[in-house]
């Protein structure tokens, strides 16, 4: 459900994919090469209205290490480089925030967008920590640093010992100030529920079907799906701030790849992975992947059938 800005630029880039599994006509190529935005917006507006979805918040204040772990309320101009992430997990409780549920943990850098979603089976310490470090070895630039919220799940001796052991740098926010981590807040809708809802999952099979849908959406976020970066506030006379954003969409790949702090062996394995991708073949697979989750959501009483579909 991207936006006219994110969705005209996403077409072009992708039209040679789209001109051959859709069998395009050269006047339907022309009119997607030059929809513009607004066109988009208006053309989507009603299927937009049908899909919107709430959910319920199953945060949990961590009390451990807290005095060891510094509080971080903004990053400096040093650290919007790329390999200092945001990191917050994501309940698929349903509205019933009891028992044992899946959790998806998300991390997103704060200097290109790049982001990696993971499935866990719940919010155990050993999960955060094992999937931290699967994202470091796999990801094709260095990991810096981690910013997370005060929750338990990342406020522990496993992540943290971690992060010291591999010279992570790991920061947290302040208790309430979601603005704190503003970076990573978005993409828990943009990328969690706007794929998979608000339903309740449980059980390994779910947290398997979970992880097949992130193994096809992660490669379309970060080199396919364009994103607009908050560059600037400008405080107004009003007092009321201005948010200033690119002028341009980029993928988080375009960024890396223009980026100076980015070394030119990490560059080349960036534009290796790029060509072995087909993003028409990625989003069917993640939509088949999608729906074989939504099967096995658990269907609680009193719960809307648009709430789990």
């Amino acid at each position: 459900m991207q936006c006219g800005k994110l969705l005209a630029p996403l077409i072009k880039s992708a039209i040679g994919f789209l001109v051959i599994e859709f069998n395009l006509t050269e006047e339907l190529q022309e009119l997607l090469k030059t929809v513009s935005a607004s066109v988009i917006d208006r053309k989507l507006k009603r299927e937009k209205k049908r899909y919107r979805l709430k959910g319920i918040s199953t945060t949990k204040k961590g009390t451990l290490l807290k005095s060891q772990i510094p509080i971080r309320v903004c990053f400096d101009r040093d650290e919007r480089k790329p390999g200092f992430f945001q990191g917050d997990t994501v309940s698929h409780c349903g509205v019933r925030a009891k028992g044992q549920f899946l959790q998806s943990l998300v991390l997103t850098c704060v200097g290109c967008g790049w982001t990696e979603p993971r499935s866990l089976l719940n919010n155990a310490h050993r999960w955060v920590k094992e999937n931290v470090a699967e994202i470091k070895a796999n990801l094709p630039f260095p990991m810096l640093g981690i910013d997370s919220d005060n929750g338990g799940e990342f406020i522990n001796h496993q992540l943290f010992d971690w992060c010291i052991q591999n010279e992570v740098k790991f920061t947290r926010g302040r208790p309430y100030r979601k603005n704190d981590n503003c970076f990573v807040e978005q993409k828990n809708g943009d990328v969690v529920r706007k794929t998979v809802g608000y339903a309740r999952f449980e059980g390994e099979k779910a947290q398997k079907a979970l992880a097949e849908v992130y193994r096809y959406l992660t490669p379309l976020l970060n080199y396919w799906y364009p994103t607009l970066r908050l560059i600037a506030k400008e405080k107004l006379p009003s007092g009321r701030y201005k948010k200033i954003y690119e002028k341009v969409a980029k993928t988080p790949c375009q960024r890396l790849l223009e980026s100076s702090d980015v070394s030119p062996e990490s560059k080349d394995e960036l534009r290796r992975r790029a060509a072995d991708l087909n993003p028409v073949e990625l989003k069917r697979a993640m939509d088949e992947a999608r729906d074989r989750l939504l099967k096995l959501s658990v269907i609680e009483p009193n719960i809307p059938s648009t709430q789990v579909s």
